[in-house]
């Protein structure tokens, strides 16, 4: 409680629990969403238990982006960066583990890719879009809140959509591997002195699924 209300809000945890406790006795299924940062990563471990004691349905562990107005707090920032590498692949894989034994389905995302690991953008090998009730469709989640848009629906047919637009501001080929998460993990990144990135990070949309 206390973690959780620090990064939160004051009741924050009273009321999300007592709302999952509400949504299970009516017979809804439930999702929980935990973001790590270093302020929470040492507590992750705590949360099989939690989850199995509320009833949660299924588990999902999530990274922290590097973006909005906390990013200009020195002290925030600090407190609300992203885990280093290392200390992702040692805890989050481990704890999913654990939450499934207990028979909670736990998803994480793949985030950092081993050197015989090859990169795949979802985008360009999966055909996957990010599709907007007012027709707009994106390759990448990155531009999602601007109208820069790869393509459009119109009459029930995706077709490319005006320039200027993803497509024209940055390839889904990067020396780092994914556009998004090159962003959102800038400090988790490392390169060799030529340059070459040591190891690169999986697409945004590369989930991993423990299941019981």
């Amino acid at each position: 409680m206390a973690v959780n209300d620090a990064l939160r809000g004051e009741g924050c945890f009273k009321a999300c629990t007592a709302g999952i406790a509400a949504a299970k006795s009516r017979g809804f299924a439930v999702s929980l969403i935990y973001t790590v940062s270093q302020a929470n990563i040492d507590y992750l471990d705590a949360m099989p238990a939690l989850l199995d004691r509320l009833g949660v349905d299924h588990f999902f562990i999530q990274v922290i982006g590097v973006r909005g107005q906390w990013t200009d707090d020195a002290d925030r920032r600090e407190t609300l960066a992203q885990v280093d590498r290392q200390t992702w692949l040692t805890v989050v894989p481990q704890v999913a583990e654990k939450v499934a034994r207990r028979g909670i389905p736990t998803t994480f995302p793949k985030v950092f890719l081993t050197p015989e690991e090859n990169f795949e953008c979802a985008g360009r090998v999966a055909d996957n879009y990010f599709i907007f009730p007012n027709g707009r469709v994106y390759r990448c989640p990155l531009c999602e809140d601007y109208a820069l848009h790869s393509f459009e629906i119109r009459d029930d047919q995706l077709v490319a959509a005006p320039r200027i637009n993803e497509a024209d501001l940055f390839p889904l080929t990067i020396p780092e591997g994914c556009v998004m998460n090159r962003i959102i993990q800038p400090r988790n990144l490392a390169a060799l002195e030529t340059g070459k990135p040591t190891y690169r990070i999986a697409c945004c949309m590369l989930k991993e699924l423990v299941t019981p």
